[in-house]
C-alpha cells in the first residue's frame, strides 16, 4: 500500500508528532510519503527520520492562494501514486478535499470545538472541508467523547468512522521521580491551552506549597512572548517568574526527556481537545496527569479529583493542592496506575495496525484491493 500523508505544518505540535509515531510504527511492506503544505519547522528532523520521503510545498501560514496549493498537491499526488491519501488538521483537509485523485482519501478529526479564540480563517476552512467532506471516503476522529460527536455533526462531516484515538511510544519503563516537586504543561501558546487559567491557579496555592514550581513548554511560550508575560502579569504571579517558580520554557522535540522531571502533566486546556498526544506520552513515561474535562482528556486521569472543570481557576487550583499533599508513595501508585494504562492503551504500532485496518476496508469498499 502507498500512503500520502498530508499535513499543513512541520511544527511541533500533536497531530504533527502523531504523523511521526505512526510512520515509525507502520507496515513496513507499505510505502510512506509526506508532504508538508508550508516549509520545514521545528518538526522536521523527526518527520523526515520516521517517513520514506517528505516534500515541502513551501507555502507560507499567511497565503490565500489555495488553488495554487492544490495544484502543488496535485502534483505531488501524480508523482507518488498513491492509493490512499490522509489529511491530518484543516488546511491540510481542504486542499485534500479538493485536489483531483482516484486514491482513497480519509481526514482524521484533531479537534472538538472551535470558538471566536480561533482565527477566523480557521474556522472559515473547518466549514468548508465540512461542505466537502462528501469528497473523502472516511472522516476519523481522534476520540470518542460527545463534544466531538457533536462537532462533527455540526460541521456536515459525512462518512464517519470509528474513533481511533492517540496512541504514543511507551518507553521499556517508566521515568517518574516520585521526590519530583515540578509541574509540567506542554502546550502551544494559544487561547485554547488555559494558560491563564493555569498560571493563576498555581499562583493561588504557590504560597501553601513553597517547595513546588510550574515549568511550561510549548511554541510561543517562552519570556520574549508578549501575551505570555501578560498572561503572568494578569495572574499575579510575576514574582513567581522573577524567582523562577514559573518558567516559561519555550519548545521543545524531546518530551520524553522533559516528562523525566516533572511530578505531574497538566493539561488546563479549556476546550478543543481531542486525546493530547502528550497525555499518552505521559502515562508512558508513568507521570501522573492532571486535566481539564475537556474531548477524551478524562480517560488520562486515573484519579477523579484530578479532573477539573474547564476555564474554573478555583477547581484546578483545588487539584494542584491536593497533589502537593500527596506522600511520594501515594503519587508513586499514581504513576503505576498511568504507566499500566500507557502499555493497555497506547501503544503506537496497535494505533497505526488500526489506521492501516480502516485503510484496507476502504480500499475494499472501492473496488481496490
Amino acid at each position: 500500500m502507498r500512503v500520502l500523508f498530508v499535513v499543513t505544518d512541520a511544527d511541533i505540535g500533536g497531530a504533527e508528532r502523531l504523523l511521526a509515531t505512526l510512520a515509525r510504527s507502520w507496515d513496513e511492506g507499505d510505502v510512506l510519503r509526506l508532504v508538508v503544505v508550508m516549509g520545514p519547522g521545528t518538526l522536521s528532523t523527526e518527520l523526515e527520520d520516521a517517513f520514506e520521503s517528505v516534500r515541502y510545498l513551501g507555502y507560507s501560514g499567511s497565503s490565500r492562494n489555495i488553488m495554487g496549493m492544490v495544484r502543488s498537491l496535485e502534483r505531488e499526488i501524480v508523482d507518488f501514486g498513491p492509493d490512499v491519501i490522509t489529511s491530518h488538521l484543516f488546511h491540510a483537509d481542504l486542499l485534500t478535499a479538493l485536489a483531483r485523485s482516484s486514491a482513497v482519501k480519509t481526514t482524521t478529526m484533531h479537534t472538538q470545538r472551535l470558538t471566536k479564540a480561533d482565527h477566523p480563517l480557521t474556522r472559515a476552512i473547518a466549514r468548508a472541508v465540512g461542505i466537502l467532506s462528501f469528497r473523502f471516503d472516511g472522516v476519523i476522529p481522534s476520540g470518542d467523547s460527545a463534544s466531538m460527536t457533536d462537532f462533527i455533526r455540526q460541521l456536515g462531516m459525512r462518512k464517519v468512522l470509528p474513533p481511533i484515538l492517540n496512541g504514543a511510544d511507551v518507553p521499556d519503563a517508566a521515568s517518574f521521580d516520585p521526590s519530583s516537586r515540578t509541574f509540567l504543561s506542554l502546550a502551544r501558546n494559544h487561547p485554547v491551552k488555559g494558560h491563564d487559567v493555569l498560571f493563576a491557579a498555581f499562583a493561588r496555592i504557590a504560597d501553601q506549597a513553597p517547595q513546588w514550581s510550574l515549568r511550561a513548554y510549548g511554541p510561543g511560550v517562552d519570556d520574549d512572548d508578549e501575551r505570555m508575560r501578560s498572561l503572568v502579569a494578569d495572574a499575579g504571579a510575576e514574582q513567581l517568574l522573577a524567582e523562577g517558580r514559573i518558567q516559561l520554557a519555550g519548545p521543545t522535540a524531546r518530551p520524553a526527556e522533559v516528562l523525566q522531571h516533572g511530578a505531574a502533566l497538566v493539561i488546563s486546556s479549556k476546550y478543543g481537545e481531542s486525546s493530547p498526544l502528550v497525555g499518552a506520552e505521559a502515562s508512558g513515561a508513568g507521570v501522573p496527569v492532571i486535566s481539564t474535562d475537556v474531548g477524551s482528556c478524562a480517560y488520562f486521569v486515573d484519579d477523579d479529583r484530578l479532573l477539573v472543570k474547564p476555564d474554573d481557576v478555583d477547581d484546578l487550583a483545588r487539584a494542584l493542592e491536593w497533589y502537593t499533599r500527596l506522600s511520594d508513595d501515594e503519587r508513586r501508585s499514581l504513576s503505576v496506575l498511568a504507566r499500566t494504562r500507557a502499555e493497555e492503551r497506547y501503544d503506537p504500532a496497535a494505533v497505526a495496525r488500526r489506521y492501516r485496518e480502516a485503510f484496507v476496508g476502504l480500499l475494499a469498499d472501492a473496488g481496490k484491493p
